[in-house]
C-alpha cells in the first residue's frame, strides 16, 4: 500500500508540480485581495496586479472564450492539477504515517543542524503534514470553478444544489450560476473587456437575487473565510507552505536521481 501511495505521490507530483506552485502561490496572494483594494481605497478589480494573479490562478493566463462559463485549456490544466493535489496529498500521509511513537517525533521534527538536504527533506515531510488539512480543503474546493461534473458531484457530497445542470463550457448562460458566484464573492475576475462593468452589475443583480448556498459554502472553504481573519491567515500560511512542497519535492526527487 505504501509503495503504490508512493508512485502516485511521486509522478502526480511531477508533472502537475509546477501548476499546483502557482496555484498555492497566486491563492495566497488572492485570499487578501479585498482587504488591500480597501486600504487603497478602490475595487480589487481596478488593481492591474490583482486582475493578472486572478487570470493566472484561475486559467494560467490561458482565459477561456467566455471566461464565466466557458473553458479552456488553462483552465482545465488547473482544474486537472487541483484533483491532482488532492491526489498526491492523500498519497503523501500514508507515505508520512509513522509506525511507531518515536517515529512521530521524528516526523514531525525539522532538524537544522544536519545539512541542507536533511532540512529541506524534513521542511517537506514535517511542514507538509502541518498544512495537509487546510491544502486538502482548498484543493478539494477548487476544481467546482473549473468542472461542471466535479460541482455538482461535490455539491451532492453536501447535500445541496448548484442550481445549474449544465458542465462549464457547455452553455454561457453558466455565467450566471456557479462562476457568478466566485466572481459575486470578488475571488475572480473576467479579463478587462469594455462591458465587463456592465456585466458585472448584471451579474451581482442576479446574484442577490438567487443565492447558492453550495457555492457560497465552497468559497468561504476554498479562501478561508469561514473563519474570519484567524483562518485567514492560517489558509495564507498552508497555502505558501503548499506552493513550496512541489519545489523541495523536486528537489529531493533530482538528487535521489543523481545518486542512483
Amino acid at each position: 500500500m505504501r509503495k503504490t501511495c508512493l508512485l502516485i505521490h511521486r509522478w502526480l507530483s511531477i508533472p502537475f508540480g509546477i501548476f499546483i506552485t502557482i496555484m498555492c502561490f497566486t491563492g495566497a496572494m488572492l485570499i487578501w485581495k479585498n482587504d488591500i483594494a480597501g486600504l487603497m481605497g478602490c475595487n480589487a478589480r481596478e488593481i492591474p496586479f490583482f486582475r493578472v494573479v486572478t487570470q493566472l490562478h484561475r486559467w494560467l493566463m490561458i482565459a477561456p472564450e467566455h471566461p464565466h462559463g466557458g473553458m479552456s485549456a488553462g483552465r482545465f490544466i488547473m482544474g486537472v492539477s487541483a484533483i491532482a493535489c488532492t491526489l498526491i496529498l492523500l498519497s503523501g500521509i500514508v507515505v508520512w504515517w509513522p509506525k511507531s511513537k518515536k517515529a512521530l517525533k521524528k516526523r514531525l521534527a525539522v532538524h537544522t543542524g544536519k545539512g541542507f538536504r536533511r532540512f529541506v527533506y524534513d521542511s517537506h515531510v514535517s511542514l507538509g503534514i502541518y498544512a495537509v488539512v487546510f491544502i486538502l480543503l482548498m484543493s478539494l474546493t477548487g476544481p467546482v470553478w473549473s468542472f461542471g461534473w466535479y460541482r455538482n458531484a461535490a455539491s451532492a457530497a453536501i447535500g445541496m444544489k448548484t442550481n445549474n445542470k449544465t458542465a462549464v463550457g457547455d452553455k454561457r448562460s453558466e455565467s450566471k450560476t456557479a462562476e457568478g458566484r466566485f466572481n459575486d464573492n470578488r475571488h475572480a475576475e473576467t479579463p478587462a473587456r469594455g462591458n465587463d462593468t456592465k456585466a458585472g452589475k448584471a451579474d451581482s443583480k442576479h446574484g442577490k437575487k438567487k443565492k447558492n448556498p453550495a457555492m457560497r459554502a465552497f468559497f468561504s472553504l476554498h479562501t478561508g473565510t469561514w473563519g474570519g481573519v484567524i483562518t485567514k491567515i492560517i489558509y495564507t500560511v498552508a497555502a505558501i507552505i503548499g506552493g513550496f512542497l512541489p519545489l523541495s519535492g523536486y528537489w529531493i526527487w533530482w538528487k535521489r536521481r543523481k545518486k542512483h
